[in-house]
C-alpha cells in the first residue's frame, strides 16, 4: 500500500519537477545588441553609362581600378538566426577610366585618349539584415544584404581630367549616392572579417561643366556607377 502511495506520488511530482526545471518556453527568439568598430581596404571599379562629348557618344572605355580605405561603426540587433546592421562610416574610393574621343569616327588612325582619376570621399550609412549560415559561438559565418546611403558633399570630391583640349572639364559629385550591398561575415570570438560588394544605383556625379563655357550644358556627359569590392576587419565591443 505504502510502494503504491510513493508510486502515485512520483508520477504526479515528476513532470511538474521537469516543467519547472525547464522553465517556461517561449516561441520567440532572444535578441541580443552589441557595437562594433571596423577597418578595411576597397578596391573601386568604374563602369560608364552614359557619355557623351562633342555630339558624340562615346561607348568603350578602359578602367584602372584603385585602392582606397575607410573605417565604420557598427550596430548590430541579433537573434538566433538572423539580424539587423546599420552604423556610420567614412570612406575613401579612388578610380580612373580612360575614353577614346577619336572612338566614334570609324576613319580615324589615332587615339586621343581623355583620362579621368577622382577621389570621392563620403559618410555611409548601411540598413542591412543578415542570416547566420553558421552559428557555432565562438565561431560565426553570416551572410548579409542590403542598401547603403552615401553623403558626399562636393569639398570632400577631387577629379582630374587630362587630355581634353579644349575643354576645361570640372564636375561635383551627387551629395546623395544610393547603393546596394552584399557580403559575408566571418566571426571569431569578438573579432570578424567581412568581405562585401557593394553597387551604386544612381550615377555619382553631375553632368559635366566646361569652364570655358560660362554656362553647364547637358552635351557633355560622363554618367557613371561604381563597383566597390571591400576586406575589412573589425572588433564587436
Amino acid at each position: 500500500m505504502k510502494l503504491r502511495a510513493l508510486s502515485l506520488i512520483i508520477a504526479v511530482c515528476l513532470p511538474v519537477t521537469v516543467l519547472q526545471a525547464k522553465g517556461p518556453r517561449s516561441s520567440l527568439p532572444a535578441f541580443s545588441s552589441n557595437w562594433g568598430a571596423r577597418l578595411g581596404f576597397a578596391a573601386t571599379a568604374t563602369y560608364i553609362n552614359d557619355a557623351f562629348i562633342d555630339e558624340h557618344e562615346l561607348t568603350e572605355y578602359t578602367q584602372d581600378t584603385q585602392v582606397g580605405n575607410f573605417v565604420a561603426f557598427l550596430f548590430r540587433l541579433n537573434s538566433r538566426t538572423v539580424f539587423l546592421q546599420s552604423g556610420i562610416g567614412l570612406s575613401c574610393n579612388k578610380s580612373c577610366f580612360y575614353l577614346d574621343m577619336n572612338r566614334w569616327d570609324p576613319e580615324s588612325e589615332s587615339k586621343n585618349d581623355m583620362s579621368c582619376s577622382f577621389t570621392l570621399k563620403s559618410f555611409t550609412v548601411p540598413l542591412q539584415i543578415g542570416y547566420h549560415i553558421v552559428s557555432r559561438p565562438p565561431y560565426c559565418l553570416s551572410a548579409f544584404t542590403g542598401p547603403c546611403f552615401r553623403y558626399s558633399p562636393d569639398k570632400f570630391y577631387s577629379v582630374s581630367f587630362n587630355n581634353i583640349e579644349p575643354h576645361d572639364f570640372t564636375e561635383t559629385p551627387r551629395e546623395i549616392i544610393l547603393g546596394w550591398t552584399a557580403g559575408l561575415s566571418v566571426q571569431i570570438g569578438r573579432t570578424f572579417l567581412d568581405f562585401e560588394y557593394e553597387a551604386t544605383l544612381n550615377t555619382v556625379t553631375t553632368p559635366l561643366t566646361d569652364n570655358n563655357n560660362p554656362y553647364p550644358t547637358q552635351e557633355y556627359r560622363l554618367d557613371r556607377r561604381l563597383g566597390i569590392m571591400s576586406f575589412s576587419y573589425g572588433i564587436i565591443f
